[in-house]
């Protein structure tokens, strides 16, 4: 979810990161960063970058929900004996851990337990004073990835197992890239699936809620929504690395909530970074 855009740092920190990563454990979005076409055993690293970045799209409050700032990029990921855990920006959860639990030269199947992160509360603006917070929610579940050549596909089913939505989510992503000497391109799309208990938990409206804060009261229905993302990397020397990336993506569904103040059906967002790896 997203954070309050009064905080524009954090929050195009956040709606950044899922341009730029777009993915989720075992990050299929640093896979093609890096060039790797096979089902590989993955990197233990830790990176942080600065960059700047821009964001055109929905809004939480009465602004135009067009943001520009700077980015710290703080990313990590570890792995043992086919247990895993990565950190912020290299998942499009905060914080992923996760099991290997099969892997050949073209298939892998992981057992994933990752967070989200919260919802509106009255902290994001005014308008939501009296409103219920929204809760982070921990989602449960697994996660395929093929591997062919230099195309990835990856399909995840999650559930929410701490029983604050009671929801249920579904990913599927196709990425591929493209090598021209030192730079490496990359372009992902995939489809995103979150059920009608997940929605309602975060974008729906009671009517105690509506009471209090004058909001109309709305009950959140599934929606499928589109992402798509153009990046390309460039290592500036063996641990400095440049990266650019353009994302592109659809709200319908969600950008139904009477929660947003400014809707758009699109959003679109534009980083640029540079990142020392250990």
């Amino acid at each position: 979810m997203w954070y309050s855009p009064i905080k524009k740092l954090s929050l195009i920190a956040i709606l950044l990161v899922a341009f730029s990563s777009f993915a989720y454990a075992a990050d299929i979005a640093r896979t093609l960063r890096t060039n790797t076409q096979d089902n590989n055993d993955p990197d233990n690293f830790i990176e942080i970058g600065l960059g700047a970045g821009a964001f055109v799209g929905s809004s939480l409050t009465d602004s135009d929900g067009i943001f520009a700032s700077p980015i710290i990029n703080l990313s990590a990921s570890y792995n043992w004996n086919g247990f895993f855990i990565d950190v912020l920006a290299e998942t499009a959860e905060p914080i992923v851990i996760g099991y290997n639990a099969y892997n050949s030269d073209n298939w892998s199947f992981d057992l994933v337990l990752g967070t989200t992160d919260g919802g509106v509360s009255e902290d994001t603006d005014d308008r939501f004073i009296g409103i219920i917070k929204r809760q982070s929610s921990t989602m449960l579940g697994g996660r395929i990835t093929g591997y062919f050549g230099k195309n990835i596909l990856q399909m995840s089913l999650k559930y929410d197992a701490r029983g604050r939505s009671k929801g249920t989510v579904a990913s599927a992503l196709l990425g591929r890239n493209w090598q021209y000497r030192n730079w490496n391109f990359h372009g992902l799309v995939g489809l995103y699936l979150a059920d009608a208990k997940f929605n309602n938990y975060y974008y729906g409206v009671t009517e105690e809620e509506s009471a209090v804060t004058g909001i109309q009261t709305f009950d959140g229905e599934a929606a499928i929504t589109f992402n798509s993302s153009m990046g390309v990397t460039y290592p500036i020397s063996e641990n400095w690395i440049y990266r650019a990336t353009v994302g592109f993506g659809s709200n319908f569904g969600q950008n139904d909530s009477p929660l947003y103040e400014k809707k758009r059906n699109f959003h679109i967002g534009i980083s640029s970074s540079i990142s020392y790896v250990f």
